[in-house]
């Protein structure tokens, strides 16, 4: 059953995913928090994680109370319970019957719970999860293109989108609110009464400079608030004590510098740390089979990892590269195969197939030339081997990959089909996050290590609200002596980058979706360096 695997494989993901996040929020936050408190500046709250508990009782202002909590966690139990009982006996009926309860059932009742809490009308009550349901399904006809659509594959997705919904929900009271409400505070309307609902961290603590350093609940970044960052329209957040516009342009670019700063020179030291340690993984660029993709040409035919390609259509290959460029010209052409397995030579046929998009074209050294084309597919990969490096060189290694991280973008905006074969958004990370984790903690960390600088490096681009966009404006106001640019200038500048950052992340998103949902997951990472054109439905970064 492919029900629980399915589920597992997308928990395990999200699960390492949000944990790497998490530490590279935190590490790009302290950047920020140890640079402002050293320019002066007054920090409120740094927290770790986002999303608190609600504290506030408000089942005593029910008519009739609600069951009780526990029996919705022995429900969910049970409904994972099912799940495994389904799966280990092979039962799809009672999988699908845990799938359902964990997926539909209990977040309708959770939902109905929550609306009943927030006194809210049935509309407002089930709008997060419509919207969120009619997502999943439009994202599940799309990718499939209206056909194909497995039980399991609908309710997973739909299982993730009630998780979403729910959460959207539980925070409501607090969602929408002012730049000026005080954090975790918000508020119901219980027949004509504002209710005032406080959330509060799972752990929490105020030093003597009044900064509280908080762990919330849900694993997905954190944030460092500094204080006096919204701007007024009487320009009175230059007066505020302590505040971030009451320092110098030059502080305050130093300061929105110092996250994306301390993201790059962590990942620069992981990379630095592994590769003098561990190593480098770098292609072994001989005939020798590294990883098979079942179900692709190559493993039909009966090659498997470890053989070594004696002859490809008569030819005798001695490099890998070698047999890219064989089957890269043979699709659907049928390419007689010498091979040796165990000291035995063996003889088959393959028949490489046409990739149904453009893949990345990869050089002799075996690394991307940075076109693209549709090409043969095999289904087979170059093997791996691991070269440890001396601190100086790798340290070299890791100070080279920002810059080439901002030449891939260049180049991407030079080509920009390059996009959907060379960027990913959260779901790509999450499945590469399943890969790495599949392979063990130094994967793990190498993929922390890309990611990091890659955050600092997204950080930068002069967009706003991102952190290079703040930083033109600081840069701006430095050159005009201090004076800050009109409520006007600051409306149109943010407004602006708002659509901007909204339209990467539907771009990202709708990546994700072409590429992953309704397909078998098959995480294409370049922290293993496993990615050529023989690699079925391209390369992914």
């Amino acid at each position: 059953m492919q029900s629980l695997q399915t589920i597992s494989q997308y928990a395990l993901g999200g699960l390492a995913f949000l944990s790497v996040i998490t530490v590279l929020v935190f590490v790009h936050e302290l950047g920020h928090y140890w640079s402002a408190k050293a320019c002066g500046m007054s920090v409120d709250s740094f927290a770790i994680m986002v999303g608190g508990k609600r504290v506030t009782d408000l089942e005593s202002r029910l008519e009739k109370p609600l069951a009780p909590a526990k029996i919705v966690w022995l429900s969910a139990l049970a409904a994972v319970i099912l799940m495994f009982v389904g799966s280990l006996t092979k039962a799809s009926l009672v999988s699908l019957a845990g799938l359902s309860l964990l997926g539909v059932a209990l977040p309708i009742w959770v939902t109905c719970r929550l609306g009943f809490l927030y006194h809210l009308d049935i509309v407002t009550t089930f709008k997060n999860l419509a919207i969120c349901w009619i997502g999943a399904i439009a994202v599940l006809i799309y990718s499939n293109k209206g056909a194909g659509i497995e039980p399991t594959q609908a309710l997973t997705v739909i299982g993730f989108a009630s998780g979403l919904a729910l959460i959207l929900l539980y925070y409501k009271p607090v969602l929408g609110k002012g730049e000026e409400s005080t954090m975790g505070e918000g508020i119901i309307d219980v027949d004509g009464e504002k209710v005032d609902v406080k959330y509060r961290p799972l752990l929490s603590r105020k030093n003597k400079e009044g900064t509280e350093f908080s762990l919330l609940m849900i694993p997905a970044g954190g944030f460092c608030s500094i204080h006096g960052m919204a701007p007024k329209p009487d320009a009175s957040e230059t007066k505020i004590e302590k505040g971030f516009y009451s320092k110098s342009p030059f502080k305050r670019l130093i300061t929105l510098f110092a996250g994306p700063f301390f993201s790059i020179a962590f990942g620069i030291i992981l990379i630095t740390i592994l590769y003098s340690t561990v190593g480098e993984s770098q292609a072994i660029n001989k005939p020798l089979i590294g990883v098979i993709e079942k179900g692709m040409p190559a493993y039909q035919a009966g090659l498997r990892s470890g053989d070594r390609l004696l002859s490809v259509a008569g030819e005798k290959p001695e490099t890998f590269f070698d047999v890219i460029k064989i089957v890269r010209h043979n699709a659907n052409n049928s390419l007689e195969v010498v091979y040796e397995r165990d000291g035995a030579t063996k003889q088959t046929t393959l028949t490489p197939v046409l990739g149904t998009e453009e893949t990345v074209v990869f050089g002799p050294d075996l690394e991307p030339t940075g076109d693209t084309k549709k090409q043969g597919l095999a289904g087979m990969k170059w093997d791996l081997h691991f070269v440890r490096q001396s601190p100086v060189a790798a340290f070299q290694k890791g100070i080279a990959l920002p810059f080439r991280m901002v030449g891939d973008l260049v180049n991407i905006a030079k080509k920009p089909s390059r996009a959907k074969n060379e960027l990913g958004g959260p779901g790509t990370i999450a499945v590469i996050a399943v890969d790495a984790a599949q392979q063990g903690i130094t994967t793990v960390m190498l993929l922390a290590a890309l990611l990091s600088i890659s955050l600092g490096v997204m950080n930068l681009l002069p967009i706003f609200p991102l952190d290079g966009g703040q930083m033109v404006v600081a840069f701006i106001e430095m050159i005009r002596g201090g004076k800050r640019l009109s409520m006007q200038v600051q409306g149109y500048v943010s407004t602006s980058g708002f659509f901007l950052v909204l339209a990467l992340a539907a771009t990202m998103l709708a990546m994700d979706v072409n590429r992953f949902v309704g397909k078998e997951v098959k995480p294409k990472s370049q922290v293993v360096k496993h990615q050529n054109t023989l690699e079925p439905e391209g390369s992914k970064k």
